[in-house]
């Protein structure tokens, strides 16, 4: 396990550099060695998300906060879960080119992606206020001296103390250390991607 203190030590002590420009820079680092684990491990634990609503008659556009990837959309009506179909936005079109005629939705589309999170639009457009959830991908909040302990310090160490070494020779410009440091990045989490695999099998099924 590594909380923020026990990360920011190692990290100093790894690179061996106490200036200030370094230390002053180290929580920036940080931030940028989650992002690189956010783009490689997407579907760690912790990035998993779901937010629910009611659908809106008439309404076919729906944004889903803090979305980064979308990874199920579902909709349920007298008591049974539906999932949408994924299609394109032309896909869509084609099959429901009228969006002011309702019907119960059977897919949606990626419409657009911003700050805000993304936006789906769904066919047919709502015809009833029925409830759906989406389950979703987006990054949690980073590990700093104010939220020390987070999933990926207490279970994934190895990732996250790569990563942050190897943003910390690139803001050093250390050379040496830059490869290296990339190797034992590349290696922990191509190790994590075994183990979400195991996790993520039944043994029943998987025959493991």
């Amino acid at each position: 396990m590594m909380n923020y203190t026990t990360l920011v030590d190692n990290i100093k002590d790894f690179m061996e550099d106490d200036s200030t420009e370094f230390s002053d820079s180290i929580d920036q680092i940080i931030d940028q060695a989650e992002a690189m684990i956010f783009q490689r491990l997407p579907q760690l634990p912790c990035f998993r998300q779901t937010s629910s609503g009611s659908l809106v008659i008439g309404t076919a556009d729906y944004t889903v906060a803090s979305a980064r990837m979308i990874r199920q959309f579902s909709v349920t009506s007298s008591g049974e879960v539906s999932y949408l179909d994924h299609r394109i936005d032309s896909y869509l079109r084609d099959y429901w080119p009228n969006s002011s005629t309702t019907g119960t939705p059977i897919m949606y589309s990626t419409k657009s992606a911003g700050t805000s999170g993304i936006t789906v639009t769904l066919a047919p457009t709502p015809s009833a206020a029925l409830t759906y959830q989406v389950d979703f991908f987006a990054p949690g909040a980073g590990i700093s001296s104010g939220n020390p302990n987070t999933w990926i310090g207490d279970n994934a160490e190895n990732v996250l103390l790569s990563a942050c070494l190897y943003e910390s020779s690139a803001f050093l410009k250390a050379a040496e250390t830059l490869n290296l440091y990339k190797t034992q990045f590349d290696e922990s989490v191509q190790l994590f991607q075994q183990e979400m695999a195991r996790n993520y099998t039944a043994e029943y099924n998987g025959g493991i």
